[in-house]
């Protein structure tokens, strides 16, 4: 297990920072590393900048130098929307109209 401060940019690695900065039961930050800078090293505090696929944007988090690097867990499939919406408009409209469910 890797920290922050041995940190290097990967364009084909997607890594999880937990970070006790905020919270000590630790936040997670997803993403590709992009870049790493150390802001102050009296505090052992870095700005690492990831890329988040799901978002499509950059984002910058300040960690310190010795919060754990890891693999992401493995995220669900988006889900479909819209047939999702529909399918339960429909349920909704058969309830209120007192028919049984589609299923039946």
């Amino acid at each position: 297990m890797t920290t922050v401060a041995e940190l290097q940019p990967d364009p084909n690695r997607e890594v999880r920072i937990v970070s006790h900065r905020e919270s000590s039961n630790g936040v997670y930050h997803d993403g590709i590393v992009r870049e790493v800078t150390c802001v102050n090293g009296d505090q052992n505090l870095y700005a690492v900048t990831l890329y988040r696929p799901t978002y499509g944007s950059d984002s910058t988090c300040y960690v310190y130098g010795t919060d754990q690097v890891t693999e992401p867990t493995q995220r669900a499939a988006p889900a479909d929307t819209e047939r999702s919406y529909a399918d339960r408009q429909r349920a909704f409209n058969r309830q209120n109209f007192g028919l049984p469910p589609e299923d039946e």
